[in-house]
C-alpha cells in the first residue's frame, strides 16, 4: 500500500509558509502512472512544490518515528488494531490538511479574480491572460503619459497661411500644458471639492 509523506524544504525569504513536497512511496506502477499525470495538478491543489512517487520505499530522517514505534510496540502487539485507527487518523489528518490547503488557493483564486474584475467561475489561465492584457494597457498608458509629459510647448511646426500664428500657439501651448497638468499626481488633500 502506498505511503504519503511530506518532506519540508527550505523557506525562502518570499514564501508564506514552509514549502513542502508530497512523496508518495510503495506505489505500484499502476498508482505511479495515474499520478505522475495529475501529478503537476495535484501538487498545486494541495500547495506542494512538487509531487513525488517512487515504487521502492523512501525514507525520509525528517520523518523517522523509529523512536516512537519502539516505545509503542508493546501496546501494538496488544492490540493491533490501534495501529489501523493511527492510519485512519493519519488519513483524516492528510485530508484536513489538503482541504485547508485546497480552501486557501480557493480563496487566493476569488482575491484575484476580484481584483482583475472576472466572475468566479473562471480558472487560472483565464487569470493569466486577464493580468497580461492589464500589464500591456498600463504599460500602454504609462507610454502615453510619458509622450505628454515630453511633449514641447512650441509647436514642431505649423500652418504657415494660420490667420493668428500668435494666437494659435499660445492655444497650442495652453493645450499641452494643461495636458501636462492633467498627468501630474494629484494631492487629494490640497484639491477642493
Amino acid at each position: 500500500m502506498a505511503r504519503l509523506q511530506i518532506l519540508e524544504l527550505p523557506e525562502g525569504a518570499s514564501d508564506d509558509r514552509p514549502p513542502f513536497v508530497l512523496v508518495i512511496d510503495e506505489a505500484t506502477e499502476e498508482t505511479a502512472e495515474s499520478l505522475n499525470e495529475v501529478g503537476i495538478s495535484t501538487a498545486e491543489l494541495i500547495g506542494a512544490r512538487t509531487v513525488l512517487v517512487f515504487s521502492e520505499t523512501v525514507e525520509i530522517p525528517a520523518n523517522d518515528t523509529t523512536a516512537y514505534l519502539a516505545v509503542g510496540e508493546a501496546e501494538e502487539r496488544a492490540e493491533p488494531q490501534r495501529l489501523d485507527e493511527r492510519a485512519i487518523q493519519a488519513e483524516e489528518k492528510l485530508k484536513a490538511f489538503m482541504d485547508k490547503r485546497y480552501a486557501v488557493e480557493q480563496d487566493r483564486k476569488a482575491a484575484l479574480l476580484d481584483a482583475v474584475g472576472m466572475d468566479r467561475t473562471r480558472d487560472w489561465d483565464d487569470i493569466c491572460n486577464a493580468a497580461v492584457g492589464l500589464r500591456k494597457e498600463r504599460d500602454a498608458q504609462a507610454e502615453a503619459l510619458e509622450r505628454v509629459r515630453r511633449s514641447s510647448i512650441k509647436p514642431e511646426f505649423m500652418n504657415a497661411q494660420q490667420e493668428h500664428p500668435a494666437v494659435w500657439r499660445h492655444g497650442y501651448e495652453c493645450g499641452v500644458l494643461a495636458a501636462k497638468a492633467a498627468t501630474r499626481q494629484r494631492d487629494e488633500s490640497t484639491v477642493k471639492s
